[in-house]
This record gives C-alpha cells, sequence and structure tokens, in this order.
C-alpha cells in the first residue's frame, strides 16, 4: 500500500481545551449545542409510538423539525467559520472525507425522494465538517475532555427526562424501557456505551474533571443497563474487552503480543464453535429468536432490491420509503414498518450502492491500518486509543443495527473523530 504523509495535530495546550478559562468555556457551552443535536439524531422523540421511521424517507418532517433543523445548521456553520483556515487545510489533505457527503449530494440526481436526500446529504455535510471542527478546535487530549464534559450533560438531561418527563425518558412501546433524550432503546443503548467508552480513556488529574469522567460512568452505565437493549449489553461487554485488551498489549514485548494474539485466536475460534453448534440456546439467552428479531427476513429481502441497483443504490437516506417505492415488499413480507435494515452495510448499498460502499470500505480499511501502525510503540495516546476501540465497535455494532453515514448520530460523528485522530496521529505517518 501506498505511504502518503500525514500532517500532525497541534499539541494540546491548557488553554487550547476549552474547558479553562471563562472565554473558552463560553465557547465549549456554545460548542456543546449542535453536539447534543447530533447526539439526538436532530430532534428529541415524545410520545410511545415506535420510532422506526425516524431516519426514513417517510419520516414526519414538521415545521418545527424544520425550523430547529435551520437553526443548528446556521449555528454549525457559524462555528465552523471561526475556524474556517484550519478546517480548510485539513480538508485539503483528508478529500476521502468529503467523497460521502459529496455522493450524496450526486445521488439526488436518482433518488427515489429527491428532496429528503437533498436534506439528509445537507446534514451529513455539516456533521462531517463539525467533526472536522471539533477536531482542530480541541487538539490531543482536549478533544477527550471536551466529549466526555458532552456526554455528562446529555447524560444529566436524559435523566432528568427519565425522572421528569417520562413521555420523553421512558418508552412505554417498549416496556418502559429508558431511552432517555435518544429517541428508542438500542439508540440509546449504543449512544451510552460510546459515552462509556469515553469515560474510560479519559484520564484527568483535576477533582473536577475525575468527578465528571465518574458522572459518565455511572450514568452510561445505568442507561446501558435500563435500557434492557441486549445488543447495547453486549457492545458494553466488547467495549470494555477492547479496552483492557489494548491496554495489556501496549505493555507487552513483540514477542509477548504474537503469544497472546495466538492465545486469543485460538479462544475464540473455540467460543465461535461452541456458539455456531448451541446457536438457538445462545440466543434463547439473549432472549432472541432464529430470526434475530426480524433481522434475517428483512436481509433476505433487501438482497434483491441491491442486486437490481448494485452501483448507485437509491439514492441517500431515500431507500426505506414504507409501502412506497422499492421498500414496499421488504416490508410487507417482514412485517415491519422499519426504516432501516438493521445492518449498516446492507443500508448503505442500498442507498449508494457500490459507489459509496467502498469509499466507506476504504476509510476503515485504512484507518485500522494506521491503527496497527500506532500500536507498535509501548505507549499509545488515550484519545488514540479511544479512536482505536471506537472504530472496532462501530463495526462490530453495524452488523445488527444501522449508524455509519447517518446524517445525524454519535456513532458516525465519533467514527470521523477517530479516523482524523489515527490519520493525524504522529506515530502513523507511516500508514496508507
Amino acid at each position: 500500500m501506498a505511504s502518503i504523509a500525514i500532517a500532525q495535530a497541534p499539541e494540546a495546550t491548557p488553554a487550547a481545551s476549552g474547558l479553562t478559562t471563562p472565554w473558552t468555556a463560553v465557547w465549549a457551552w456554545v460548542d456543546l449545542l449542535p453536539t447534543i443535536f447530533i447526539a439526538v439524531g436532530g430532534w428529541i422523540q415524545t410520545g410511545t409510538a415506535p420510532v422506526a421511521f425516524r431516519f426514513s424517507a417517510t419520516a414526519e418532517d414538521s415545521l418545527a423539525r424544520r425550523l430547529t433543523r435551520i437553526a443548528f445548521s446556521l449555528l454549525i456553520v457559524l462555528l465552523i467559520s471561526t475556524r474556517f483556515q484550519k478546517v480548510l487545510s485539513v480538508c485539503r489533505k483528508e478529500l476521502l472525507f468529503l467523497a460521502l457527503p459529496i455522493l450524496a449530494f450526486a445521488s439526488v440526481l436518482w433518488s427515489q425522494n429527491p428532496s429528503h436526500s437533498l436534506v439528509d446529504a445537507i446534514n451529513l455535510t455539516l456533521t462531517t465538517i463539525f467533526a472536522i471542527y471539533l477536531y482542530v478546535r480541541y487538539p490531543g487530549k482536549c478533544l477527550l475532555a471536551f466529549l466526555t464534559f458532552a456526554a455528562a450533560v446529555s447524560l444529566l438531561i436524559s435523566l432528568a427526562s427519565v425522572i421528569f418527563t417520562p413521555s420523553v425518558g421512558i418508552d412505554s412501546f417498549q416496556q418502559n424501557a429508558w431511552r432517555g433524550i435518544f429517541g428508542q432503546r438500542n439508540n440509546c443503548a449504543v449512544v451510552c456505551v460510546f459515552f462509556l467508552l469515553l469515560a474510560l480513556h479519559y484520564r484527568s488529574r483535576t477533582f473536577t474533571r475525575n468527578v465528571l469522567r465518574c458522572s459518565v460512568v455511572v450514568l452510561a452505565s445505568a442507561f446501558v443497563l435500563m435500557s434492557g437493549s441486549r445488543t447495547g449489553w453486549l457492545l458494553a461487554a466488547v467495549a470494555f474487552a477492547l479496552t483492557l485488551g489494548l491496554r495489556l498489549v501496549q505493555r507487552l514485548g513483540s514477542l509477548d503480543r504474537i503469544v497472546l494474539l495466538m492465545g486469543l485466536i485460538i479462544a475464540l475460534s473455540i467460543v465461535s464453535f461452541l456458539i455456531a453448534s448451541n446457536f438457538d440456546q445462545a440466543l434463547a439467552i439473549l432472549g432472541k429468536d432464529p430470526t434475530l428479531t426480524q433481522r434475517t427476513v428483512i436481509w433476505a429481502e433487501v438482497l434483491p432490491s441491491i442486486a437490481k441497483r448494485p452501483l448507485q443504490g437509491y439514492g441517500y437516506s431515500s431507500f426505506w420509503m414504507g409501502l412506497n417505492g422499492e421498500s414496499a415488499h421488504a416490508v410487507l413480507v417482514s412485517g415491519w414498518m422499519e426504516g432501516q435494515a438493521q445492518d449498516g452495510y446492507l443500508d448503505v448499498l442500498l442507498q449508494l450502492g457500490l459507489l459509496g460502499f467502498v469509499p466507506l470500505l476504504w476509510m476503515f480499511v485504512r484507518g485500522l491500518w494506521q491503527a496497527w501502525g500506532t500500536i507498535q510503540g509501548r505507549v499509545t495516546a488515550a484519545q488514540v486509543q479511544f479512536a482505536i476501540v471506537t472504530l472496532l465497535i462501530v463495526l462490530i455494532q453495524n452488523i445488527g443495527e444501522t449508524s455509519v453515514l447517518l446524517p445525524l448520530g454519535i456513532p458516525w460523528l465519533y467514527s470521523l473523530l477517530a479516523f482524523l485522530v489515527l490519520g493525524f496521529s504522529k506515530k502513523s505517518a507511516g500508514a496508507v
């Protein structure tokens, strides 16, 4: 693989943290607003109805939502303008970052729902550039400090919603599961796993920030547990295992790492064999049926649709239109009014075809290759470790849920930040 020169991020300084002086503290609160807006997917869900269509082409687009979206879009543009030159410099070095938003705009030409594709392409572009803004605004370990701060505020608001406005914080449609301000219990659990991951990697010697970190650990763990989401429980366990495993690898010598890797391969092979041999029993323990709550049915039904338009798909964020368009067959067969394929990779193929899937795949391959370059040394910065585990969690999570390439969402925002951290890491200078 060809090597390219990777620019280095500016070193972190106390004044750069956004959390130390009165003026920068004000900016941190301003930056917090669009961060939470992205975390909740652009809208705080109320009521007890299912939210399957929240990200679909049939989602209600009320005047209130439009005004909210416009207001936050303008705020994001304003914030980006304060760091325009630095953001532009990163964009020039990471042109691949802009490939997917540009393709989303282009898909309006063949979309089943051009207006919806256009709106979400704008949202995707703003989320992408806002990720770059956060990266240059909070260099080095300051990025984790800001994200942990944002996570703490989001979790406190979510806890308040559970206690004082249960129509928002509790999903009575799904066994009174906690969902906070994140719309649905699975989405809440996934977001809180990433918040937990942040707290596991954020390190500080000050009392106030340690209280902040511990608050995120406690609240994120509580929401993952109370969501009742088996997906969230499994992801949390994997996040813990990957975090501890990465720290262990960092302490080992080269030979010890090879021995550990061989041991892990053997152990995973044995576990995989046992699960495959007792698949139904394993699913029963997790409270799942053999179809993984109709997931396998949905996967089977969308494959013919992908085969019809393998190159370009059906338009960004515009495949799932209920009983209209190409999604009608999958909805009728599965009996679910779904707004996603329950698999991020299939959804990318449905929306943007191979034109979108190939650059997305390359971003992850390159990111993991750069991650491998960073762990060759004995010491890796906390933000780099966070980036490595984040990409692995996103790859795993998208097997059974969709979060990659969503126009608004924490998993994709954190993925973009992870790509930036790894791409500009000093130790990844020789990576692809």
